[in-house]
């Protein structure tokens, strides 16, 4: 008889040892920082024994993957089996290919930036990451070429690892990172993330190593993921005629962005995400075993994702989790508290023997006869309750996210929302203070007002434009003469406390009168003037204004945490530059004109997502449009460089400089207040250079020697633009204007010396 042979156990003892010390020398880490720290508010033993299980798996995970590496290259050697063994793909139309995986491209892409931040929440506030990860991954993809169906198959696999991860194990070891985030920048920040800044040195530099090697570990594996899809792209463009491949790509990433927002308009899970995002690969699969092995990849990612604590909603903007606690109803987002709906009725406070959250009460005390009230983050009802219980006889209440607004209808013990008193608005604030009436309100409130989260891919976070001087003197001028502008805040540092009274006081022109309740602070003042100046600016104060809408930073300057966490992913980008056999050799004069094309792209289109949220709102919606009418423009271009066979660069410069120029010189100040058709106006204005930079594009792109390169390269490119968004924290939006035009200048001298080496005309290679 024949015996088979014994397969070896996954994990010998001598590797179980050394898996179970590194996850105990992880978790201990995370224990020396709390009990360092005796003040922090996670103290609790659950919490802990969550921050060390996520410090031990953020060890284990990557010793793991070493050990098992011969494992791990079996699997590739058996897709590599799957996918040349079966018969090759039946013969397709070119442009349906390449619409398909421009599609998948921007669709996953948007999807796994917003799931990402939504299940770890650290990558919440470095939502840069993910998005940058993947540009990085396209471009290094697209150098190399030479995609099939092996790399479509990597990828959907790679897809279920992801939905594992950040569908679960992500959750533990972002609870063991983002309880102590906070303590290593001078960002103020709320929910879990908050706790005491005053941490030893070596205590700071440790949570700093454990961010840092997190988000490495993360961009990396999106990277390799994405450089699957942007091998496939590479492959795809050479198939069909440079502008018309780039007009197919262009209409492609336009469909995923569309197709996303309205998914997540309609509030969609992330398991429809998925199904969405990863079923269109399976074209790439053929009528063979690769499309079952592919199809089992799908439907495995879909169902790791679909699971979920408590009720669950994911709005247009942010993951929000509801229970029923005693007393009320808590409401978290991205699994860090949010805000409770509590019930504050005279019966309720009488049974309780106390008012537990007396700060919504006082913010309505002493304001006499309450015609009519404003509130600015409504949320679940807390506030509107409270202005209700104050005689109010008429309410607006304003919330950018439907969802909350309707929690708060389902759940609010009170059920505010159902008074017929009460006038739910959504929209942005911002928004809506140039649409609501001026000098009609007795009291215009700011609520509990905190984002968490920032929106899309800028720093920028979804709450910061209500917070700048010019957001207040905007609220001002909707008060009648001596009402009452009220805010209530989380103002835990000096600082920040300093800075609120400040700017309310700028405002109004009064003194502010300030009521601490524990970490809640409710200031209030009165409005001297009949009309306050609208065009306050509070700099004079140190006051975050709409060119440095960042409330929650002490001062203009990158927090050091940020730099640290950019500069190892700097260096590992490199590193895997080289892995990847993309080294000094490859940058070419022409190439460097794609990169600094990419970059100074990336820049312009997230400074002017930035100054259309001023008009518009900083919603989804916004965003979306932007983009859409950014990706309109590059076909317009691609069309005009088909039609015009003359070399229209150096005039598409010209264009861009004195655009961008004008862009610097002339704010959305200009046109506030002024109505839609002034906002349509400069909107179009704001979003011209796109078209000039399209034909400096579409023309160097239908000269290229090869397109996968010159895609790679202008997609790296946008990995720098990407990291130097982040230097808006020290110098403010329209500084990208600026730079973006200074990386154009470098593309057009780049194409200079290109062209002089060749003698052959202003080509990109």
């Amino acid at each position: 008889m024949k015996h088979s042979e014994a397969r070896p156990p996954l994990l010998g003892k001598s590797r179980l040892r050394l898996l179970l010390i590194a996850a105990l020398a992880g978790g201990a880490l995370v224990g020396i920082n709390i009990w360092l720290d005796r003040t922090d508010i996670t103290t609790d033993v659950g919490t802990q024994i969550y921050m060390q299980v996520g410090a031990g798996l953020f060890w284990a995970i990557p010793l793991i993957a070493w050990v098992e590496r011969a494992r791990i290259a079996g699997a590739m050697q058996a897709l590599d089996r799957i996918a040349t063994a079966d018969p090759s793909p039946a013969q397709v139309n070119p442009v349906l290919m390449l619409f398909i995986v421009s599609f998948v491209v921007l669709f996953v892409e948007t999807m796994l930036i917003r799931y990402i931040g939504s299940q770890t929440r650290m990558f919440a506030f470095y939502k840069n990451i993910p998005l940058i990860g993947a540009f990085f991954g396209l471009g290094v993809g697209c150098m190399k070429g030479n995609g099939g169906r092996r790399e479509a198959l990597i990828f959907l696999a790679g897809m279920v690892l992801v939905a594992i991860f950040f569908g679960s194990i992500a959750q533990c070891i972002g609870a063991a990172l983002g309880a102590s985030a906070s303590a290593v920048t001078p960002e103020h920040m709320l929910g879990n993330l908050f706790v005491s800044k005053f941490k030893p040195f070596a205590t700071k530099l440790t949570i700093n190593l454990h961010i840092g090697l997190y988000c490495v570990a993360v961009f990396l594996a999106l990277a390799y993921l994405f450089s699957q899809l942007g091998r496939i792209l590479s492959v795809s463009f050479e198939g069909l005629p440079r502008l018309q491949s780039y007009s197919v790509n262009i209409l492609g990433s336009l469909a995923g962005v569309v197709v996303f927002v309205l998914l997540s308009q309609l509030q969609t899970p992330p398991w429809i995400w998925f199904l969405i995002g990863l079923l269109p690969m399976l074209l790439w699969m053929g009528r063979s075993r690769a499309l079952r092995v592919g199809l089992l990849c799908v439907l495995l990612a879909a169902a790791f994702v679909a699971p979920h604590l408590h009720h669950t909603v994911w709005s247009s903007y942010q993951k929000l989790t509801g229970r029923p606690i005693p007393n009320g109803y808590q409401i978290d987002i991205s699994d860090a508290f949010y805000q409770t709906a509590y019930d504050l009725s005279p019966a309720a406070v009488a049974r309780l023997g106390a008012d537990p959250m007396p700060n919504y009460n006082a913010e309505f005390s002493g304001l006499g006869n309450l015609e009519r009230v404003l509130i600015v983050g409504a949320g679940s009802g807390n506030d509107v309750a409270a202005a209700l219980r104050a005689g109010a006889k008429r309410v607006e209440a304003v919330d950018i996210d439907a969802a909350i607004i309707e929690m708060g209808r389902l759940h609010h013990p009170e059920h505010p929302y159902d008074d017929s008193r009460v006038t739910p608005i959504i929209d942005d604030a911002r928004n809506a203070f140039k649409r609501l009436p001026a000098h009609s309100y007795d009291a215009v409130v700011f609520g509990l007002l905190d984002s968490h989260t920032q929106l899309g891919m800028s720093s920028v976070r979804l709450d910061n434009y209500v917070f700048t001087q010019e957001s207040f003197s905007e609220a001002a001028r909707l008060l009648r003469p001596n009402g009452a502008l009220v805010l209530s805040a989380v103002t835990v540092t000096d600082w920040f406390r300093d800075r609120y009274a400040a700017m309310l006081g700028h405002a109004c022109g009064a003194p502010v009168e300030r009521q601490a309740f524990g970490w809640m602070t409710v200031y209030k003042c009165r409005a001297t003037a009949a009309d306050p100046d609208p065009a306050a600016t509070g700099r004079t104060v140190g006051a975050p204004v709409d060119d440095w809408p960042f409330p929650y930073l002490p001062e203009r300057s990158i927090p050091s945490t940020y730099l640290m966490v950019i500069a190892m992913l700097v260096v590992a980008s490199l590193l895997w530059l080289r892995r990847n056999g993309i080294r000094a050799i490859d940058i070419t004069p022409g190439n460097a004109h794609m990169f600094f094309l990419g970059a100074a792209f990336l820049l312009m289109e997230v400074y002017a997502i930035n100054r259309l949220a001023l008009l518009f709102g900083t919603t989804w919606q916004v965003s979306a449009v932007s983009i859409a009418a950014m990706l309109v423009e590059i076909v317009a271009a691609n069309l005009v460089v088909g039609w015009i066979r003359v070399d229209l660069r150096p005039l598409a410069y010209m264009g861009l400089a004195v655009l961008l120029l004008a862009g610097w010189f002339v704010g959305p100040d200009v046109v506030l207040g002024r109505g839609p058709m002034a906002g349509l106006l400069y909107a179009l204005f704001l979003l011209s250079p796109v078209f000039c930079a399209g034909i400096v594009f579409a023309t160097s792109f239908d000269r290229a020697a090869n397109a996968g390169i010159a895609l790679g390269a202008n997609i790296l490119g946008a990995v720098l633009g990407g990291w130097a968004e982040y230097a808006t924290m020290a110098t403010g939006i329209r500084f990208m204007a600026l730079l973006a035009l200074v990386l154009y200048g470098a593309s057009a001298v780049s194409l200079v010396i290109a062209a002089r080496r060749t003698h052959l005309g202003p080509e990109t290679t």
